[in-house]
């Protein structure tokens, strides 16, 4: 398998437990208090594994590049994220399909940007998979 593909496993583990997490939350209790206990135990987590990434550039290099535009893009769409997910599932959102509905929502957000921002090539076969993205979403949303 190649590296990447196991840091997709990985991180489909991860969003499996995320959204686990997000709708097992306590109905009751403050969203926001919820979120900000989720991040300190994340920072937490995330400060315990920095030693593991040696060949990376220092602290102070890494927090001198921390309040560029995309750390601030990346902060505020995590709140989002975070926010409209609680908020869905309190709500009775379906663990089975809100978390592959937001994907496909994302992908088609991002085709645009891949192409138009980042120059990133569209080919017939990735039009297929827009297409199919789309038709996964009406069939998803339908009782």
């Amino acid at each position: 398998m190649k590296p990447s593909l196991s840091f997709l496993v990985l991180a489909a583990f991860g969003n499996a437990l995320y959204h686990i997490g997000q709708k097992s939350m306590p109905p009751t209790a403050n969203p926001m208090v919820l979120l900000m206990v989720v991040y300190a135990i994340a920072f937490l987590l995330t400060g315990l594994a920095a030693p593991f990434f040696p060949n990376t550039p220092s602290l102070a290099t890494s927090m001198s590049s921390a309040l560029s535009w995309p750390v601030l893009a990346l902060a505020f769409g995590v709140a989002l994220v975070e926010v409209g997910f609680l908020l869905a599932y309190r709500l009775g959102g379906s663990l089975q399909w809100y978390g592959a509905a937001v994907n496909g929502l994302t992908v088609l957000l991002l085709v645009p940007v891949a192409i138009l921002v980042f120059r990133e090539a569209f080919s017939p076969l990735r039009l297929l998979g827009v297409a199919t993205t789309l038709v996964g979403l009406v069939l998803m949303t339908r009782s």
